[in-house]
């Protein structure tokens, strides 16, 4: 599934709002035909889809034209902690390389539309931005914010710029090359046939600023849960959830469900495939949610509940029940009511 398909905070589209303001271009021409108003920006809670995120970026380049390094300038103010909840777990992390482990287990958390990549070669460490999912015309412009994010990482963790080895784009040199070169302290290598920033690899055991473990751990746990929330309301296993639930008890069978999104069960079933789940993972899930509820909060009995989430009998029920939480309903209730 493209990254751009997914549903991210607004942070990100508000950063670059920011900083192409500073270039003369209004909000209102950012926003154009994205189905994003002025004051949705100004909800921090509020998820965009990345479609939105990419058409401002499309209405921001076009208003500046081909002469401003507005992907690398932008990718700069993307501070580790811009981030959220990954940015806090990469500056929690004691080295860098603890820093690009837990980054890379999380990839999905950041603004990132590239699929993040990383390998060590050597004395070198290349961080690997594949591209291939993103529409063509926003390819090189999506690198670039990344690796002026890279550059601004590399300060936040260890207080200094690191140096680059080398940097290679898939893209076309640019009219605006030189600001490469202000940066990094040379040209890259253009229409190269990856994009890769390759660092020295002592790099990676150096201290961070603002390491620690215990928040690390915090952090991470916090991840974990968004990474998860995230994967439930999004793409095709988002939808597939969202019909389940609409109305709990009434559970459609997979044959239904891909009829009503007009496609075969074979389609539905490689697209729930390709994210990781299966119709039956899904149901299980909901009926394992909604189990959970119903026996802190409804006061039915087993029976009841086992009715409502569409077994046949309480056994099955019960059988299931124990499978996920490893006690049976009652023995659940009673731990959780204090009895």
């Amino acid at each position: 599934m493209p990254h751009w398909s997914t549903a991210r905070p607004v942070a990100s589209t508000q950063l670059m709002i920011r900083v192409a303001a500073e270039h003369g271009v209004p909000e209102h021409v950012c926003l154009a035909d994205t189905g994003l108003t002025p004051g949705q920006l100004h909800d921090p809670a509020l998820d965009v889809e990345g479609r939105q995120e990419l058409s401002v970026l499309r209405n921001i380049l076009r208003a500046l034209g081909p002469d401003v390094a507005f992907g690398l300038e932008a990718g700069q103010r993307y501070h580790v902690t811009t981030h959220g909840m990954w940015g806090f777990a990469m500056m929690s992390s004691t080295t860098p390389r603890s820093a690009v482990d837990v980054s890379m287990r999380y990839s999905e958390l950041s603004y990132s539309f590239n699929r993040l990549g990383f390998e060590i070669a050597g004395r070198e460490a290349r961080f690997l931005y594949d591209d291939a999912d993103n529409p063509d015309d926003l390819r090189a412009v999506l690198v670039e914010r990344d690796i002026g994010a890279l550059a601004t990482f590399g300060r936040d963790l260890v207080g200094q710029l690191v140096p680059a080895l080398s940097v290679q784009l898939r893209a076309r040199k640019p009219h605006y090359a030189a600001a490469w070169e202000e940066l990094f302290g040379f040209m890259p290598q253009f229409n190269a046939p990856r994009n890769c920033v390759a660092v020295d690899v002592s790099v990676l055991d150096m201290p961070t600023v603002a390491g620690d473990d215990f928040g690390l751990r915090v952090c991470e746990e916090q991840c974990r849960a968004q990474l998860e929330g995230r994967r439930l309301r999004s793409g095709v296993a988002g939808r597939v959830r969202s019909r389940i639930l609409r109305k709990p008890g009434e559970f459609p069978n997979m044959m239904t469900v891909a009829s009503e999104f007009g496609m075969s069960t074979r389609t539905l079933r490689n697209h729930l495939a390709r994210e990781a789940t299966s119709y039956r993972q899904l149901l299980e899930q909901i009926r394992e949610q909604l189990a959970e509820e119903l026996l802190s909060t409804s006061g039915l009995s087993v029976d009841e509940i086992a009715s409502r989430l569409g077994y046949t009998d309480s056994s099955s029920f019960m059988v299931a029940f124990k499978r996920w939480k490893g006690v049976p309903p009652r023995g659940y209730t009673r731990i959780h009511s204090g009895v």
